[in-house]
């Protein structure tokens, strides 16, 4: 799980000063754009989004790799690695006002929506080679296939938002949230209970298989969890990355002329609120733009940003495909592995156990599909 980029001879890579320099510059740039919109807090989370950038690409730490070795292969430490995380997140986000934080949870309907939504999110994760973090921090890395899937991402985002109203006609059971009314320490055990058998569970998978959990990847759990932390204490929710995708759509098809604000997702409070001001007011657009230029400082400091293999067209164009997919499934699903996995199991909310079984599902095809698109199974 270490990320240490090499040359032809098999050498550690040298840093690239320039690039450095150029991304750091970039960096400065954008936190004084941000600094004058939003002030200290904006800032702040685009400081954090960069070191989650910068601490995914260094321990190389991603979903959709380890859902397909768990599909594939059987490998179950890296999803006992999710629910440690998953886990640690809940500690926080299940007791905020215990711990007298403004902050709440990440809860949505469960609804067929969700089922639909998480599926094909799945199908279009495994071929891209990436989930919504995985997409930024490898773009921000240099992946070429990223720098494809990303801008597709973002389109499938658009498209996900004219279809989610009457996708919720569908049929919904509304918010379930995992609790017991007005017992909060008994809500906190049962969700932290069913955290600790899933991921007990995975991890005795992994050990039947002789699979130890390496101490880097037990070190990058711990620090993603308490940026998790962070973030959810200055936002004052969890941290999510697609809806950043849906904004950047929304924004670029009106500057082209589209009515974006007449369909009825731009009419709803949040998404109305957020496509009348700056990008940069946007919590999950700083955070985004925060993790890219992150990721691209740590991989140029690593020598990681030299010139690489262009993929296939094949390739491409299962990027392309899973990036459209990824978009209207995290639209019609709430969110992606971070947004609605992770941060949906960890509030305590039934959608969020409902997409990771939808969304491995999905996985699942979308595994079976890759070698039409010259991808390993």
């Amino acid at each position: 799980m270490t990320y240490q980029a090499t040359n032809l001879a098999g050498q550690a890579a040298s840093p690239e000063r320039g690039l450095v320099v150029l991304m750091a510059m970039a960096g400065l740039a954008l936190a004084g754009l941000v600094a004058l919109d939003t002030g200290a807090r904006g800032v702040a989370l685009l400081a954090l989004g960069g070191v989650l950038g910068a601490v995914f690409l260094g321990f190389q730490y991603g979903f959709a790799s380890a859902w397909r070795r768990f599909l594939v292969a059987g490998e179950a430490i890296g999803l006992a690695a999710h629910f440690l995380l998953i886990g640690l997140c809940a500690l926080v986000f299940l007791t905020a006002p215990s711990l007298g934080l403004a902050a709440a949870g990440s809860v949505a309907p469960v609804s067929v929506s969700l089922v639909i939504g998480a599926f094909i999110f799945g199908i279009g994760m495994q071929l891209a080679n990436g989930c919504g973090s995985g997409v930024l921090f490898s773009f921000g890395g240099g992946s070429g296939r990223m720098m494809v899937a990303l801008p597709f991402f973002v389109f499938g985002s658009l498209l996900g938002s004219f279809l989610l109203p009457a996708a919720l006609e569908w049929g919904s059971l509304g918010q379930v949230p995992i609790a017991v009314a007005g017992n909060a320490v008994a809500t906190t055990g049962i969700n932290l209970a069913l955290i600790a058998l899933a991921g007990g569970g995975f991890f005795w998978l992994a050990r039947r298989r002789g699979e130890m959990m390496p101490r880097r990847l037990i070190a990058g759990t711990v620090i993603i969890a308490v940026l998790c932390w962070l973030v959810f204490a200055l936002s004052g929710h969890p941290w999510g990355v697609t809806f950043g995708f849906t904004l950047w759509g929304a924004k670029i098809a009106s500057a082209l002329g589209v009515t974006v604000e007449n369909f009825a997702f731009w009419q709803w409070p949040g998404p109305r609120r957020a496509l009348e001001h700056s990008v940069l007011a946007d919590v999950s657009s700083l955070m985004d733009f925060g993790m890219v230029l992150g990721a691209g400082i740590m991989a140029a400091v690593s020598g990681g940003l030299r010139r690489q293999d262009w993929p296939p067209v094949r390739q491409l164009a299962g990027a392309a495909l899973g990036g459209v997919l990824m978009g209207i499934g995290a639209r019609l699903g709430f969110g992606c592995n971070i947004g609605a996995f992770l941060a949906g199991i960890a509030s305590g909310s039934l959608h969020g156990w409902i997409w990771f079984a939808m969304a491995m599902a999905g996985s699942w095809v979308g595994i079976r599909t890759r070698p039409s698109f010259g991808l390993a199974v």
